[in-house]
């Protein structure tokens, strides 16, 4: 009987460390984010004011055409990031410029999730999509950020 208890009481924390372990293995990877575009896209690299730039006020490409920004909730810690690092905004904040930007016409498309993004980003080719590093797939360029790839070191993008 003592030897079933201690069996039932290590396979429990067996459990709980391995549903610990993958909580924070998911936690730890939610908010690196990446900008692309539809593959063979004119932009493949950008600095970081001048990215903020477009999506923060000018809502426009350098060659004039309207600027769409496909994203995720504002408040998911993929968008804190973006709006902490890149804009410099709040969350609250990000949520009302993109409010107000929209009031005009539409240039924030929020969704519920990333591959809704990227199945988004498809049919407008003037799109950018923020998106978790981990959703990147063939069909899409990504962007270099002040000379840096996601997941490279001091990558704007990137929580830590």
């Amino acid at each position: 009987m003592k030897m079933r208890a201690k069996l039932v009481s290590r396979l429990t924390r067996f459990l709980l460390v391995s549903v610990a372990v993958l909580a924070g293995a998911k936690l730890a990877t939610a908010a690196d984010v990446a900008v692309v575009t539809l593959k063979n896209s004119r932009v493949a690299a950008i600095d970081s004011s001048d990215l903020a730039k477009i999506i923060e006020i000018t809502h426009k490409w350098s060659d004039g055409r309207d600027l769409l920004v496909v994203l995720t909730d504002p408040s998911s810690p993929e968008m804190r990031v973006v709006a902490k690092k890149l804009l410099l905004l709040t969350t609250a904040e990000f949520r009302r410029l993109i409010e107000a930007a929209n009031k005009g016409r539409l240039i924030f498309v929020v969704v519920s999730n990333d591959d809704e993004a990227l199945k988004l980003l498809q049919s407008n080719p003037s799109a950018i999509a923020l998106v978790d590093v981990y959703s990147i797939n063939s069909s899409v360029d990504v962007w270099k950020i002040d000379g840096r790839l996601p997941l490279e070191p001091a990558y704007i993008l990137h929580s830590r």
